[in-house]
Protein backbone atom coordinates (compact mmCIF):
# COMPACT_ATOMS: atom_id res chain seq x y z
CA UNK A 1 0.00 0.00 0.00
CA UNK A 2 1.53 3.19 -0.47
CA UNK A 3 1.28 5.85 2.25
CA UNK A 4 0.82 9.55 1.64
CA UNK A 5 3.23 12.40 3.46
CA UNK A 6 0.84 12.79 6.25
CA UNK A 7 0.40 8.98 7.25
CA UNK A 8 2.38 8.96 10.15
CA UNK A 9 0.19 12.36 11.34
CA UNK A 10 -2.98 10.02 10.87
CA UNK A 11 -1.60 7.15 12.63
CA UNK A 12 -0.90 9.76 15.27
CA UNK A 13 -4.43 10.78 15.56
CA UNK A 14 -5.63 7.27 15.44
CA UNK A 15 -7.32 7.89 12.16
CA UNK A 16 -9.43 4.45 10.82
CA UNK A 17 -6.91 3.69 7.91
CA UNK A 18 -8.37 1.69 5.44
CA UNK A 19 -7.07 0.29 1.68
CA UNK A 20 -8.24 2.90 -1.05
CA UNK A 21 -7.23 3.07 -4.78
CA UNK A 22 -3.54 1.19 -3.58
CA UNK A 23 -2.78 4.32 -0.91
CA UNK A 24 -3.50 3.33 3.10
CA UNK A 25 -6.21 6.41 3.83
CA UNK A 26 -7.89 7.53 7.18
CA UNK A 27 -12.04 7.19 6.72
CA UNK A 28 -12.51 8.81 9.98
CA UNK A 29 -10.94 10.20 13.03
CA UNK A 30 -13.80 11.06 15.35
CA UNK A 31 -16.63 9.95 13.32
CA UNK A 32 -18.08 10.74 9.89
CA UNK A 33 -20.69 12.65 11.41
CA UNK A 34 -18.74 14.68 13.61
CA UNK A 35 -16.31 15.04 10.54
CA UNK A 36 -19.03 16.44 8.20
CA UNK A 37 -20.68 19.07 10.16
CA UNK A 38 -17.54 20.80 11.15
CA UNK A 39 -16.96 21.17 7.37
CA UNK A 40 -20.65 22.91 7.08
CA UNK A 41 -20.53 24.73 9.60
CA UNK A 42 -16.69 25.68 10.30
CA UNK A 43 -13.89 24.18 8.68
CA UNK A 44 -12.25 20.46 7.77
CA UNK A 45 -8.83 19.64 6.61
CA UNK A 46 -8.46 16.64 3.91
CA UNK A 47 -5.55 14.84 3.18
CA UNK A 48 -6.40 14.22 -0.92
CA UNK A 49 -2.82 13.07 -1.83
CA UNK A 50 -4.40 10.11 -2.79
CA UNK A 51 -5.91 12.07 -6.67
CA UNK A 52 -3.66 11.90 -9.42
CA UNK A 53 -1.61 14.90 -9.83
CA UNK A 54 -0.48 15.07 -13.89
CA UNK A 55 1.85 17.78 -14.60
CA UNK A 56 1.70 18.46 -19.02
CA UNK A 57 3.47 20.54 -20.19
CA UNK A 58 4.63 21.24 -24.00
CA UNK A 59 4.13 23.18 -27.16
CA UNK A 60 1.38 20.97 -28.09
CA UNK A 61 0.29 20.66 -24.41
CA UNK A 62 -2.82 23.07 -25.00
CA UNK A 63 -4.44 21.41 -28.44
CA UNK A 64 -3.46 17.26 -26.62
CA UNK A 65 -5.49 18.40 -23.56
CA UNK A 66 -8.26 20.15 -26.20
CA UNK A 67 -9.00 16.99 -28.08
CA UNK A 68 -9.08 15.27 -24.98
CA UNK A 69 -11.52 17.12 -23.40
CA UNK A 70 -15.16 17.50 -23.72
CA UNK A 71 -15.17 20.83 -22.37
CA UNK A 72 -13.38 24.01 -24.06
CA UNK A 73 -10.00 24.54 -22.32
CA UNK A 74 -9.88 27.98 -24.26
CA UNK A 75 -10.31 30.07 -20.18
CA UNK A 76 -7.48 27.42 -18.85
CA UNK A 77 -4.75 28.93 -21.23
CA UNK A 78 -2.95 32.57 -21.80
CA UNK A 79 0.05 33.27 -23.70
CA UNK A 80 0.88 35.78 -21.55
CA UNK A 81 1.98 34.37 -17.94
CA UNK A 82 3.51 36.29 -15.03
CA UNK A 83 3.97 34.62 -11.55
CA UNK A 84 1.07 36.84 -9.62
CA UNK A 85 -1.39 36.06 -12.72
CA UNK A 86 -4.24 33.42 -11.57
CA UNK A 87 -4.92 30.48 -14.16
CA UNK A 88 -8.30 28.98 -14.55
CA UNK A 89 -9.62 25.24 -13.80
CA UNK A 90 -11.81 23.79 -15.59
CA UNK A 91 -14.17 20.80 -14.99
CA UNK A 92 -14.31 17.97 -17.28
CA UNK A 93 -14.72 14.74 -18.58
CA UNK A 94 -12.42 12.58 -20.51
CA UNK A 95 -14.41 10.26 -23.13
CA UNK A 96 -13.63 6.85 -25.14
CA UNK A 97 -14.52 6.44 -28.44
CA UNK A 98 -18.29 5.56 -27.53
CA UNK A 99 -18.66 8.85 -26.01
CA UNK A 100 -18.89 7.06 -22.44
CA UNK A 101 -16.61 8.66 -19.48
CA UNK A 102 -13.59 7.06 -18.89
CA UNK A 103 -12.91 10.05 -15.77
CA UNK A 104 -13.90 13.48 -14.69
CA UNK A 105 -11.29 15.49 -14.72
CA UNK A 106 -10.24 19.22 -13.54
CA UNK A 107 -7.74 20.85 -15.84
CA UNK A 108 -5.79 24.46 -15.22
CA UNK A 109 -3.39 26.18 -16.59
CA UNK A 110 -0.25 27.24 -14.42
CA UNK A 111 1.85 28.76 -16.92
CA UNK A 112 2.37 29.15 -20.51
CA UNK A 113 1.90 25.26 -22.42
CA UNK A 114 2.52 24.28 -18.59
CA UNK A 115 -1.20 22.25 -17.00
CA UNK A 116 -1.97 20.66 -13.72
CA UNK A 117 -4.80 17.38 -14.40
CA UNK A 118 -6.31 15.80 -11.69
CA UNK A 119 -8.06 12.85 -12.28
CA UNK A 120 -9.50 10.60 -9.77
CA UNK A 121 -7.19 8.25 -7.84
CA UNK A 122 -8.66 5.26 -8.63
CA UNK A 123 -8.34 5.78 -12.26
CA UNK A 124 -4.54 7.27 -12.18
CA UNK A 125 -3.05 4.50 -13.75
CA UNK A 126 -5.45 4.20 -16.51
CA UNK A 127 -6.21 7.70 -17.32
CA UNK A 128 -2.28 7.91 -17.89
CA UNK A 129 -1.75 4.92 -19.83
CA UNK A 130 -4.52 6.36 -22.08
CA UNK A 131 -2.84 9.72 -22.16
CA UNK A 132 0.45 8.46 -22.80
CA UNK A 133 -0.29 6.32 -25.52
CA UNK A 134 -1.73 9.47 -27.51
CA UNK A 135 0.14 12.32 -26.64
CA UNK A 136 2.74 14.07 -29.49
CA UNK A 137 5.97 13.60 -28.97
CA UNK A 138 6.83 17.31 -27.94
CA UNK A 139 4.13 16.38 -25.37
CA UNK A 140 5.65 15.71 -21.31
CA UNK A 141 3.70 13.91 -18.47
CA UNK A 142 5.07 14.30 -15.32
CA UNK A 143 3.33 12.13 -12.18
CA UNK A 144 3.00 14.83 -9.32
CA UNK A 145 2.04 12.70 -6.97
CA UNK A 146 5.38 11.46 -6.45
CA UNK A 147 6.64 15.39 -5.30
CA UNK A 148 3.38 16.94 -3.84
CA UNK A 149 0.95 16.19 -1.13
CA UNK A 150 -2.36 17.84 -1.70
CA UNK A 151 -4.60 18.96 1.23
CA UNK A 152 -8.33 19.92 1.01
CA UNK A 153 -8.93 23.00 3.02
CA UNK A 154 -13.19 23.32 3.22
CA UNK A 155 -15.86 25.19 4.66
CA UNK A 156 -17.44 28.38 5.47
CA UNK A 157 -14.61 29.85 8.35
CA UNK A 158 -11.36 28.59 5.43
CA UNK A 159 -10.99 32.20 4.13
CA UNK A 160 -10.48 33.54 7.68
CA UNK A 161 -8.48 30.99 8.96
CA UNK A 162 -6.37 30.46 6.16
CA UNK A 163 -5.44 34.37 6.09
CA UNK A 164 -4.36 34.00 9.75
CA UNK A 165 -1.88 31.67 9.47
CA UNK A 166 -0.49 32.72 6.11
CA UNK A 167 0.49 35.71 4.30
CA UNK A 168 -1.49 34.78 1.30
CA UNK A 169 -4.59 37.06 0.29
CA UNK A 170 -7.10 33.96 0.31
CA UNK A 171 -10.05 36.22 -0.24
CA UNK A 172 -8.31 38.02 -3.17
CA UNK A 173 -8.52 34.14 -4.86
CA UNK A 174 -11.58 33.91 -7.28
CA UNK A 175 -13.40 30.54 -7.17
CA UNK A 176 -12.01 28.06 -9.83
CA UNK A 177 -8.52 29.98 -10.26
CA UNK A 178 -5.41 28.63 -9.52
CA UNK A 179 -2.58 30.42 -8.79
CA UNK A 180 1.57 29.72 -7.07
CA UNK A 181 2.68 31.18 -4.04
CA UNK A 182 5.77 30.15 -1.42
CA UNK A 183 4.74 29.23 1.63
CA UNK A 184 7.43 27.77 4.23
CA UNK A 185 10.14 28.35 1.32
CA UNK A 186 8.60 26.31 -1.06
CA UNK A 187 6.57 26.89 -4.36
CA UNK A 188 3.47 25.69 -4.31
CA UNK A 189 -0.13 25.62 -6.27
CA UNK A 190 -3.84 26.98 -4.16
CA UNK A 191 -6.96 26.29 -6.05
CA UNK A 192 -9.99 27.86 -5.16
CA UNK A 193 -12.05 24.02 -5.97
CA UNK A 194 -13.40 21.53 -3.60
CA UNK A 195 -15.71 18.27 -3.58
CA UNK A 196 -18.26 19.53 -0.10
CA UNK A 197 -20.53 21.70 -1.64
CA UNK A 198 -18.80 24.63 0.60
CA UNK A 199 -16.31 27.10 -0.08
CA UNK A 200 -12.57 26.22 0.11
CA UNK A 201 -9.01 25.48 -1.18
CA UNK A 202 -7.35 22.53 -2.43
CA UNK A 203 -2.97 22.83 -2.13
CA UNK A 204 -0.97 21.58 -3.84
CA UNK A 205 2.65 21.31 -1.59
CA UNK A 206 5.88 19.96 -1.85
CA UNK A 207 6.27 16.78 0.02
CA UNK A 208 8.74 18.13 2.57
CA UNK A 209 6.63 21.63 3.50
CA UNK A 210 2.94 19.45 3.33
CA UNK A 211 3.25 18.36 7.05
CA UNK A 212 4.28 21.92 8.82
CA UNK A 213 1.53 23.22 7.22
CA UNK A 214 -0.98 20.48 7.87
CA UNK A 215 0.43 20.67 11.60
CA UNK A 216 -0.30 24.64 11.34
CA UNK A 217 -3.91 23.82 10.30
CA UNK A 218 -4.38 21.61 13.07
CA UNK A 219 -3.12 23.55 15.56
CA UNK A 220 -5.15 26.29 15.30
CA UNK A 221 -8.42 24.44 15.49
CA UNK A 222 -9.25 22.63 12.20
CA UNK A 223 -10.57 19.32 12.34
CA UNK A 224 -9.04 16.83 10.45
CA UNK A 225 -11.51 14.80 7.73
CA UNK A 226 -11.44 11.36 6.35
CA UNK A 227 -12.96 9.89 3.36
CA UNK A 228 -16.31 9.26 4.97
CA UNK A 229 -17.42 12.83 5.43
CA UNK A 230 -15.94 13.99 2.05
CA UNK A 231 -18.24 11.63 0.82
CA UNK A 232 -21.45 12.49 2.53
CA UNK A 233 -20.73 16.10 1.81
CA UNK A 234 -20.37 15.37 -1.77
CA UNK A 235 -23.21 13.35 -1.72
CA UNK A 236 -25.26 16.21 0.05
CA UNK A 237 -23.76 18.84 -2.61
CA UNK A 238 -25.49 16.61 -5.53
CA UNK A 239 -21.64 16.03 -6.72
CA UNK A 240 -21.12 12.65 -8.69
CA UNK A 241 -18.24 9.81 -8.09
CA UNK A 242 -16.86 7.66 -10.21
CA UNK A 243 -18.12 4.36 -10.36
CA UNK A 244 -21.12 5.47 -9.21
CA UNK A 245 -22.78 8.19 -10.91
CA UNK A 246 -20.04 7.95 -13.99
CA UNK A 247 -18.75 5.16 -15.35
CA UNK A 248 -17.62 3.48 -19.14
CA UNK A 249 -21.80 2.38 -18.98
CA UNK A 250 -22.38 6.31 -18.95
CA UNK A 251 -22.51 9.33 -20.97
CA UNK A 252 -22.10 13.13 -20.03
CA UNK A 253 -25.95 13.23 -21.47
CA UNK A 254 -27.36 11.21 -18.41
CA UNK A 255 -25.06 12.80 -16.12
CA UNK A 256 -26.45 16.35 -14.09
CA UNK A 257 -23.31 17.83 -16.19
CA UNK A 258 -24.23 17.56 -19.69
CA UNK A 259 -22.64 21.38 -19.78
CA UNK A 260 -18.99 20.24 -19.89
CA UNK A 261 -19.84 18.93 -23.54
CA UNK A 262 -19.18 21.90 -25.79
CA UNK A 263 -19.43 20.86 -29.15
CA UNK A 264 -17.61 23.69 -30.98
CA UNK A 265 -14.19 21.74 -30.71
CA UNK A 266 -12.91 18.00 -32.33
CA UNK A 267 -12.69 15.68 -28.69
CA UNK A 268 -12.34 12.15 -28.56
CA UNK A 269 -15.89 10.67 -28.22
CA UNK A 270 -17.47 13.54 -30.36
CA UNK A 271 -19.33 11.47 -33.08
CA UNK A 272 -20.17 9.21 -30.42
CA UNK A 273 -22.38 11.87 -28.47
CA UNK A 274 -23.87 13.04 -31.62
CA UNK A 275 -26.25 10.06 -32.15
CA UNK A 276 -26.93 9.78 -28.59
CA UNK A 277 -28.35 13.36 -27.63
CA UNK A 278 -31.71 11.43 -26.38
CA UNK A 279 -30.62 9.01 -23.83
CA UNK A 280 -33.14 6.59 -22.05
CA UNK A 281 -31.50 6.92 -18.49
CA UNK A 282 -31.13 10.26 -16.49
CA UNK A 283 -29.54 11.02 -13.33
CA UNK A 284 -31.56 12.53 -10.17
CA UNK A 285 -31.82 13.65 -6.49
CA UNK A 286 -34.47 11.89 -3.85
CA UNK A 287 -35.18 12.02 -0.91
CA UNK A 288 -36.35 8.47 1.66
CA UNK A 289 -40.03 9.23 2.88
CA UNK A 290 -39.19 7.09 6.43
CA UNK A 291 -35.73 5.74 7.48
CA UNK A 292 -34.74 3.65 5.12
CA UNK A 293 -31.12 4.54 3.89
CA UNK A 294 -30.58 3.53 0.25
CA UNK A 295 -27.44 2.62 -0.76
CA UNK A 296 -25.65 2.05 -4.08
CA UNK A 297 -26.79 -0.46 -6.50
CA UNK A 298 -30.16 -0.86 -4.35
CA UNK A 299 -33.00 -1.28 -7.23
CA UNK A 300 -35.69 1.17 -8.06
CA UNK A 301 -39.16 -0.69 -8.53
CA UNK A 302 -39.71 1.92 -11.26
CA UNK A 303 -36.88 1.24 -13.18
CA UNK A 304 -33.03 1.95 -12.71
CA UNK A 305 -31.23 2.05 -9.26
CA UNK A 306 -29.11 3.94 -6.93
CA UNK A 307 -25.82 5.24 -7.55
CA UNK A 308 -25.43 7.20 -4.14
CA UNK A 309 -27.17 6.95 -1.12
CA UNK A 310 -26.48 7.90 2.63
CA UNK A 311 -28.39 9.03 6.02
CA UNK A 312 -27.59 13.09 5.37
CA UNK A 313 -26.01 14.22 8.50
CA UNK A 314 -26.80 18.09 8.01
CA UNK A 315 -30.12 16.71 6.85
CA UNK A 316 -31.09 14.29 9.05
CA UNK A 317 -32.83 12.32 6.51
CA UNK A 318 -32.08 9.32 3.92
CA UNK A 319 -31.23 10.89 0.95
CA UNK A 320 -29.57 9.06 -2.01
CA UNK A 321 -28.71 10.21 -6.35
CA UNK A 322 -30.05 7.13 -9.18
CA UNK A 323 -29.99 6.28 -12.78
CA UNK A 324 -33.95 6.37 -13.45
CA UNK A 325 -36.00 6.08 -17.37
CA UNK A 326 -35.87 9.51 -18.47
CA UNK A 327 -39.84 9.28 -18.33
CA UNK A 328 -39.75 9.55 -14.40
CA UNK A 329 -36.89 12.54 -14.00
CA UNK A 330 -39.28 14.87 -12.58
CA UNK A 331 -39.64 16.53 -9.15
CA UNK A 332 -41.80 15.80 -7.01
CA UNK A 333 -41.89 11.84 -9.00
CA UNK A 334 -42.63 8.91 -6.01
CA UNK A 335 -39.89 6.11 -6.39
CA UNK A 336 -40.05 2.85 -5.14
CA UNK A 337 -36.05 1.50 -3.48
CA UNK A 338 -35.86 -1.71 -2.53
CA UNK A 339 -33.75 -1.77 0.80
CA UNK A 340 -32.81 -5.67 2.38
CA UNK A 341 -35.91 -6.64 -0.51
CA UNK A 342 -38.57 -4.13 1.12
CA UNK A 343 -39.91 -1.73 -1.54
CA UNK A 344 -39.43 1.66 0.69
CA UNK A 345 -41.11 5.15 -0.45
CA UNK A 346 -39.33 8.28 -1.89
CA UNK A 347 -39.66 11.36 -3.87
CA UNK A 348 -37.65 13.09 -6.64
CA UNK A 349 -36.66 16.17 -5.49
CA UNK A 350 -33.86 18.73 -7.02
CA UNK A 351 -30.27 18.96 -6.62
CA UNK A 352 -27.95 20.49 -4.08
CA UNK A 353 -29.71 18.55 -0.89
CA UNK A 354 -28.00 20.90 0.94
CA UNK A 355 -29.93 24.08 -0.31
CA UNK A 356 -33.16 22.40 1.87
CA UNK A 357 -31.85 23.77 4.79
CA UNK A 358 -31.78 27.32 5.26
Amino acid sequence: MIKTPLFEHHVKRGAKMVPFAGYEMPVWYSSIKEEHLSVRNHVGLFDISHMGLLHVRGKEAFSFLQYLSCNDLTKTYSSQWTSDLPGTMVYSMFLNEKGTILDDVMIGGIGSGSFIVIVNATNKPKILNWMVARKPQEVFIEDWNTSYGFLAIQGPQAVKILETLFDIPFSKKARFSVSICRVLGSESWILRTGYTGEDGFEWIIPNEAVSPIWDKLIQSGVTPCGLGSRDTLRLEAGLPLYGQELSEDITPWMTRYAWVVKMDHEFIGKEALMHAKNPKWATVGFIMKNHAIPRSRYPIQEGGSVTSGTLSPYLGIPIGMALIPVSLQKEGTPLHIMVRGIAHSGEIVSLPFIKRKT
